[in-house]
């Protein structure tokens, strides 16, 4: 998800400079290989977001001589093994993030959630499996949702299960390289619960953050991220 929001932002403005906040605060090796990467748009600074100083310190550095546009957050962790590290990563982390941005005097953010309009379906196992992912979801959504003075301003993304080209499956690391015929398992998904692309969903989120419009809602449904903030 995090490499194709870099993609959208890279190739929908070409005077924006991109910043990644990641832990290693370097870029992966794998990324050399795809050409739209190649850019001096494109930074990536050491940080993180369960530490918020470390994220703050890192920016403040490096972003003083830019007008901030906005920030877009994919943090999110799947971690069965421990429902506390899920709330901590997918709610307090992207609180974090949105708290930050706020405080760089960026305009917009999104953050991607989770579509749960089939959480009480005897088929959808997942909130029962990992209900501190959906936990974390929840607390971000209900900080944006809540936060009256920035109204218009942020925005979750409420996605369903999200399509695309994947390097690793989840819960194993970027550096071991999986290729699976995925589309039979995708069209059996969709029968089951609300998908998205993956385009589609990081195209929304760019292109609401460079939009100068406000959102009517914070939480946008999964049916109506793939023509969301279109051209009116």
């Amino acid at each position: 998800m995090g490499t194709a929001v870099l993609a959208e932002a890279l190739l929908q403005n070409e005077d924006l400079q991109v910043f990644v906040v990641s832990r290693a605060g370097v870029a992966p090796e794998w990324l050399s290989a795809e050409p739209v990467y190649q850019t001096t748009r494109l930074d990536f600074v050491g940080g993180d977001l369960l530490a918020p100083k470390t994220v703050r310190d890192a920016l403040q550095a490096v972003t003083p001589e830019y007008n901030v546009v906005g920030c877009i957050s994919c943090v999110g962790a799947i971690t069965p093994w421990s429902q506390t590290n899920m709330v901590r990563t997918c709610g307090d982390a992207n609180i974090n993030a949105y708290t930050i941005s706020r405080e760089l005097g960026a305009a917009k953010f999104a953050v991607i959630t989770r579509d749960r309009s089939n959480m009480h379906d005897w088929w959808y196992p997942f909130p029962y499996l990992i209900p501190g992912y959906y936990e974390g979801k929840r607390k971000i959504e209900e900080f944006v949702a809540h936060d009256a003075q920035n109204a218009g301003n942020a925005i979750c993304l409420r996605a369903g299960f999200v399509v695309g080209t994947r390097r690793t499956l989840p819960g194993l690391p970027t550096s071991v390289k999986i290729a699976v015929p995925l589309d039979g398992l995708y069209k059996a998904v969709n029968r089951l619960c609300p998908t998205i692309g993956v385009g589609e969903l990081a195209g929304a989120a760019v292109r609401f953050v460079l939009s100068e419009r406000k959102a009517e809602m914070a939480l946008v449904p999964n049916d109506a991220i793939p023509d969301y903030f279109e051209q009116p």
